[in-house]
């Protein structure tokens, strides 16, 4: 049981961190008013925060799997970016 405390401990804390650098990369660009915001490891953080819960020897966290993604947003808004860049994709192929 310890172990798996030290490995989840380990594996949130390192999510946390990208997370971290993910939102500063961000919030850093709007700030300076870039126009590019680049994260080195743009899905890492939530997948790793997702194993982390999954395996937390905490009842019921389980069902908070989904926070990770949705917090980083080098994972949760370029999934929706991707997914409507494939929609306007199908939509411009309709009309060819």
């Amino acid at each position: 049981m310890n172990i798996l405390w030290i490995v989840s401990s380990l594996l949130l804390g390192t999510s946390v961190l990208i997370i971290c650098g993910n939102l500063w990369i961000v919030f850093g660009g709007l700030v300076k008013k870039s126009e590019k915001f680049v994260s080195v490891i743009p899905v890492v953080g939530g997948l790793i925060g997702v194993v982390g819960i999954l395996i937390l020897p905490i009842q019921g966290a389980r069902h908070f799997w989904w926070v990770p993604p949705i917090v980083d947003l080098g994972c949760g808004l370029m999934l929706v970016a991707f997914l409507a860049e494939m929609f306007k994709d199908m939509i411009r192929r309709k009309k060819h």
